[in-house]
């Protein structure tokens, strides 16, 4: 009996977009010619820094065409809270007075780089629930009414 071995010639596999890796800012750093310092205060728009325009053009041209975006939990750890705004979420059906509320409110938060989330638990209030919403590092917590004392965020 005659082994007849074949090489097959190995081909690079495709790459998916799913197996790309993220662009970061050490990635735009280098596509720009600048420090990750000088990326960090561009995109965090730092007004303590002093960056010349043709700069912050470069560092914004190469995060837009690396296709990055800051990692929203990375910069909540730095800043010990996110850039989020929590609402309760209603329990009962809203209409379109408050649809407008709501577009209107992320709209002015949204310039200001704050996100509004409704957020909320099925059966916790008070304390409970200012402990539930403290764990997510909100800037704000905009509560209607009262009942939601300190202690329920003190951790």
């Amino acid at each position: 009996m005659t082994t007849v071995m074949v090489q097959i010639p190995k081909t690079p596999a495709p790459v998916s977009p799913a197996t790309r890796s993220v662009p970061t800012s050490a990635d735009v750093a280098r596509l720009a010619g600048v420090s990750r310092a000088t990326v960090s205060y561009v995109l965090n728009n730092t007004s303590a820094v002093r960056i010349s325009e043709p700069t912050r053009r470069r560092v914004h041209e190469a995060a837009k065409e690396l296709g990055y975006v800051p990692h929203a939990a990375a910069r909540s750890l730095r800043a010990g809270h996110s850039r989020m705004v929590l609402m309760p979420a209603p329990s009962i059906p809203v209409g379109p007075l408050y649809s407008q509320f709501i577009s209107e409110l992320q709209w002015a938060l949204g310039r200001l780089d704050y996100t509004v989330v409704q957020y909320g638990s099925v059966g916790l209030q008070g304390d409970a629930a200012a402990r539930a919403w403290a764990e997510l590092r909100p800037v704000a917590v905009l509560v209607p009414g009262t009942g939601l004392g300190p202690q329920g965020v003190a951790l």
